[in-house]
């Protein structure tokens, strides 16, 4: 059985899409479990329908603490030997978690990942299908250097029996909890089964965490500074990875507070730091992005022209 764990916290005219989403599931082996977050509009009333008509979706109400909490709390009283998460604004495909149990049993990995797009098009892209099975740390060097997304928690299964050694893998209260979360459960495991397969949409909603200004978003230098210290200690390999990882986050951040008028001298002065520190490494790295690198470029012209490129 499969556990899919949804945190809902206002999940307003999404909700149904995404609870719908897993009732027409070709595999019928699972269990939802809804993690109402102290919502304050409708959407117990809609998950209460769901627990009412189908006794595979249960309903837990919490106060408001966050999605991280909201997916611990599902955790703890998952019954599948499989875990899934899902947020309450994105679909899957009817056929998402059958794709991913068949590739579970014939990879024999305890982590399948599956690949995600933007919005739900009307003619769904699937991918080729094909998969590849690879050390656990050769997944996460792949989702350090970004050459496939692989922090999400959604559109992945994993073993129940990674949450469940001691300490208890849970994930972290910050922002950016996917990307502090998914190198820990990488390390948890032989291999990962990476999919080249659609088994997720993910629906860009305007008010977003992601798509709004919040100091939360400094978050993600605390994340990637953990993530470096992690690495130090496990293999220069991944160090130069988590370096990479951390300038992005840096480089991201310091162009979103430019954009956004945002006066923060300490956290500008931090980001600023960590990109003269690295610059010259992505450049000669030869696993990093093209991205990362043009961004290290611009940043020899120094601090003035990266302002005035965020005009535009």
């Amino acid at each position: 059985m499969i556990s899919v764990i949804m945190p809902i916290y206002n999940g307003g005219g999404w909700l149904r899409g995404a609870l719908k989403s897993l009732q027409d599931q070709t595999f019928k082996d699972f269990e939802v479990i809804m993690v109402n977050d102290g919502s304050t509009d409708g959407s117990e009333e809609v998950c209460m329908a769901f627990s009412n008509s189908d006794p595979r979706f249960r309903l837990i109400n919490q106060q408001n603490a966050g999605v991280s909490s909201a997916r611990n709390r599902g955790i703890d009283v998952a019954k599948g030997e499989w875990i899934a998460f899902m947020d309450a604004d994105d679909v899957m495909p009817p056929d998402a978690l059958e794709v991913l149990i068949t590739h579970a049993k014939s990879s024999g990995a305890k982590i399948v990942v599956g690949k995600y797009v933007r919005e739900v098009p009307k003619s769904a892209p699937k991918g080729n299908g094909h998969s590849m099975t690879v050390h656990s740390d050769q997944a996460i060097l792949i989702g350090l250097y970004q050459s496939i997304i692989l922090n999400s928690p959604c559109g992945v299964i994993y073993h129940k029996s990674i949450f469940m050694g001691e300490p208890k893998l849970r994930f972290r209260t910050c922002r950016y909890e996917d990307l502090d979360f998914f190198y820990q459960a990488f390390e948890l495991v032989d291999s990962v089964c990476i999919l080249d397969r659609v088994v997720y949409f993910y629906r860009d909603t305007p008010g977003s965490f992601i798509n709004k200004w919040s100091d939360a978003r400094l978050d993600v230098l605390d994340v990637t500074d953990r993530i470096v210290e992690h690495m130090k200690s496990r293999s220069p390999e991944l160090y130069k990875a988590a370096l990479d990882r951390r300038f992005s986050a840096h480089f991201n951040i310091l162009i979103e507070m430019t954009r956004n008028g945002i006066d923060n001298p300490v956290q500008k002065e931090r980001c600023w730091n960590a990109i003269k520190k690295q610059r010259f490494n992505e450049i000669t790295d030869g696993k990093v992005r093209v991205k990362n690198k043009l961004g290290a470029l611009v940043s020899y012209l120094g601090m003035p022209v990266i302002q005035l490129l965020c005009k535009f």
